[in-house]
């Protein structure tokens, strides 16, 4: 694979990590939340991840902003207090509460690849704000979010001098889309987010790093993909993070959201530290092993005879089916996940297999017209499909079963027996996309 560079990498003595977007990178109704011990060699900025309010254009700490050992904690929604074991056990089914984030598992992922340091920490930090558009999340906006970021950076930057530490401000987890796949408040367009998500990384580059971190290099980008409940039929917000991710230096595309458990849109807790651990495998190929790292996305479509060949980049060959996750259950996907659309509208598929060593062959009723469009994980089929690689890795944390006392007085605590106790799998699932098909 192709390395990487011109990013910060994780060499001072206090390295941060932020996580912004939308409700997705702050953990809405990611409770009870699972990583309540510490996680050796990293830290948080007063007695939680996220700051005191889910949506004043500032960041301040819950408590004093003092570096205290890193882990996952529940807050009420409104006041910001960290909740107690009693408190998170009376929450009602669906409460927006905020509790365990990609961080903790991506942070956690990191430091059991790279091994821990007793020179270096990790510092873990959310500062998005959920529910707002990219055009909302950017810097200029009024009220102006983005200055969470910049103030998030400079207490982080004042604590690590109170301790008499280097600071560096390595990696930005960046989970945002869902307003505008739905095109709430913002573009939906492809073209129109792409061009503001590498506005996005610019002013993050001169703004966050240079200014408020007071760095040469900007941090690594690890993008998310919108999916599941949220995606949408042209697949338009998911193609452009694919494309930025696989276009812009320093910029990359760790995973789609889709694969894992959730609560009907918002990840449950397990599924922020399964996805965190995806977050924290790509961290580690590219700030420690110098990886260009790409997700398992298509490379070309096209049309031989009666039949559409879709190849692939596949980070850990060979392709193989699976069954993603919709809530706590495993699903069969129609078509595998795949839709084939010309002008005169969705063409129904035949089959759908595998094609070694790197393809998908997909055999239509009818024969598309010229400029037909190849989708996978669209909105007609739920946002989720079945194609992934055979990456062999466990990430360093386990699907926890929560225990019905702890999960909510009127919820069914989800038991999923194949998972219950085991690391989590990390196979890289297909992200999202929509594609032309090209004639052979």
């Amino acid at each position: 694979m192709a390395a990487a560079g011109g990013f910060a990498r994780p060499r001072a003595g206090l390295n941060h990590v932020l996580a912004y977007g939308q409700s997705l990178s702050t953990g809405w109704e990611g409770w009870p939340a699972l990583s309540t011990a510490p996680i050796s060699g990293a830290l948080m900025l007063g007695d939680s991840v996220r700051p005191a309010s889910e949506f004043r254009p500032d960041w301040d700490c819950v408590g004093p902003a003092r570096l205290r050992p890193l882990a996952a904690t529940v807050q009420n929604f409104t006041t910001g207090a960290v909740l107690s074991s009693g408190e998170i056990a009376a929450l009602p089914r669906g409460a927006p509460n905020l509790g365990e984030t990609v961080l903790e598992g991506a942070i956690a992922e990191f430091i059991a690849r790279r091994g821990e340091d007793a020179d270096q920490y990790l510092l873990a930090s959310a500062c998005g704000v959920g529910g707002r558009s990219l055009e909302e999340l950017s810097r200029g906006a009024s009220p102006e979010l983005f200055n969470r970021l910049r103030g998030c950076v400079r207490s982080a930057r004042d604590a690590a001098a109170s301790w008499a530490m280097g600071y560096g401000l390595v990696a930005l987890l960046f989970l945002q889309g869902e307003n505008n796949s739905w095109g709430m408040g913002g573009t939906a367009d492809r073209e129109g987010y792409k061009a503001l998500l590498r506005r996005f990384h610019a002013d993050v580059a001169t703004d966050i790093a240079a200014s408020a971190a007071g760095q040469a290099l900007a941090p690594a980008m690890f993008l998310y993909q919108t999916g599941g409940v949220y995606a949408s039929a042209d697949n338009a917000v998911a193609q452009a993070q694919l494309e930025v991710g696989l276009e812009l230096a320093g910029c990359f595309l760790a995973a789609p959201s889709y694969s894992v458990t959730d609560k009907g849109g918002h990840l449950d807790a397990n599924g922020y530290r399964w996805l965190g651990a995806q977050f924290g495998k790509a961290m580690h190929r590219v700030l420690c092993q110098g990886e260009a790292w790409r997700p398992l996305h298509p490379v070309s479509a096209s049309i031989e005879g009666d039949v559409v060949h879709a190849r692939y980049h596949v980070p850990i060959p060979p392709l193989a089916w699976g069954r993603p996750f919709v809530g706590h259950a495993r699903v069969d996907v129609p078509q595998r996940g795949f839709t084939l659309h010309d002008e005169n509208g969705a063409i129904p598929l035949r089959r759908v297999e595998i094609e070694p060593p790197h393809g998908v062959r997909i055999t239509p009723a009818r024969p598309p017209k010229t400029g037909a469009t190849l989708r996978y994980a669209d909105a007609s089929v739920g946002g989720v499909g079945c194609l992934h690689d055979s990456d062999p890795s466990l990430a360093v944390t386990c699907y926890q079963p929560e225990q019905a006392r702890d999960f909510g007085p009127d919820i069914a605590a989800p038991d999923i027996a194949e998972l219950a106790g085991r690391p989590y799998p990390l196979q890289n699932w297909c992200v999202a996309f929509s594609i032309p098909v090209l004639p052979g």
